[in-house]
């Protein structure tokens, strides 16, 4: 059976397993790999790769960095290379019809929920927001709508209660490579039948802003340990201290019953701060203050003693 010639696209760390399995693969022939171009980051604002893109020099892949108003270079340099197969994983960029039909087979794309639940940028943090029991990766075609196409093969991964989005995305980090060369093979054999989406199940998750870190103290315990979880590593969660930003790094619920004046601190001790909520009490156990690294509230308080009935602001 010949080698299948694919094209990969992706951006995150979160692609690089199925980056590195697909360089790897005796029966595959990675022409091409795609990301976008360089960004400024830190405070020197040097342009730096993406992850993808960096991953892939240290391979000696063939490397285009698709910057913005480029679609037409890029959809022929991609034609150039006769692709069976477009590989999508995580890619920040909407891909045109005159993309989609560029390949043989068909633009395959590896989304991390199980569709048609949680179509969009964040369905990893989203599960965490849920308190989904599960999540997954999903195998499509891709259509021209978002995350809209039919389903080629699923893989559930159980989310254990305490994950942050960080731990799912590790989680699916360690599954991903596997679950892509199951589907090619599986696909090759003709064993995969595709099926629409039911879109009376279908769910968006739109791009998490920055500011959605803030604390706000009104709402449930339940809630806000949830958040705290969806927001770790990215966008991160914090309220105020005297004006100054408090991150909060790790939290359990401590009760859900009714409380008053959400933001005061109930105690403050080593095991932890604990902060009454619009119902509930939330116990923070690490903390990064302003301008200082991430500590337990032990170490804080010692630095920082926080008495009983004070206020912590919201975010």
């Amino acid at each position: 059976m010949d080698s299948l010639r694919i094209v990969f696209l992706g951006t995150p760390e979160l692609a690089i397993p199925c980056l590195e399995v697909l360089h790897g693969a005796q029966d595959v022939d990675l022409r091409l790999v795609v990301t976008p171009g360089d960004r400024r980051r830190g405070r020197g604002r040097a342009a730096s790769p993406t992850p993808v893109g960096q991953r892939a020099g240290e391979l000696g892949l063939p490397l285009l960095k698709w910057e913005r108003g480029d679609r037409l270079s890029v959809e022929k340099a991609v034609r150039a290379e006769a692709p069976d197969l477009v590989i999508v994983l995580a890619f920040s960029r909407i891909l045109k019809s005159t993309f989609l039909e560029i390949p043989r087979l068909a633009c395959l794309n590896l989304h991390a929920s199980l569709l048609p639940w949680g179509r969009g940028a964040s369905p990893i943090q989203q599960a965490i927001l849920e308190g989904l029991p599960r999540s997954g990766w999903t195998a499509m075609k891709m259509d021209e709508g978002l995350d809209t196409g039919e389903i080629l093969e699923q893989h559930p991964l159980e989310i254990a209660s305490r994950w942050t989005a960080g731990d799912l995305q590790e989680a699916l980090k360690e599954t991903s490579a596997g679950f892509l060369m199951e589907v090619l093979q599986k696909w090759r054999a003709g064993e995969i039948q595709s099926s629409p989406q039911k879109e009376e199940e279908a769910t968006h998750c739109p791009k998490i802003p920055a500011s959605a870190g803030a604390i706000d103290w009104n709402r449930n315990a339940v809630e806000l340990e949830r958040r705290i979880r969806a927001f770790d590593p990215a966008p991160g969660s914090w309220c105020r201290r005297e004006g100054k930003r408090l991150g909060i790094l790790n939290a359990e619920i401590l009760s859900e019953d009714e409380t008053t004046r959400p933001g005061e601190v109930l105690s403050a001790s080593d095991e932890g701060l604990d902060v009454s909520c619009g119902k509930g009490v939330l116990r923070i156990l690490h903390l990064r203050p302003e301008g200082r690294k991430a500590q337990a509230v032990a170490d804080y308080l010692r630095g920082r003693p926080l008495a009983a009935g004070s206020i912590l602001e919201q975010g």
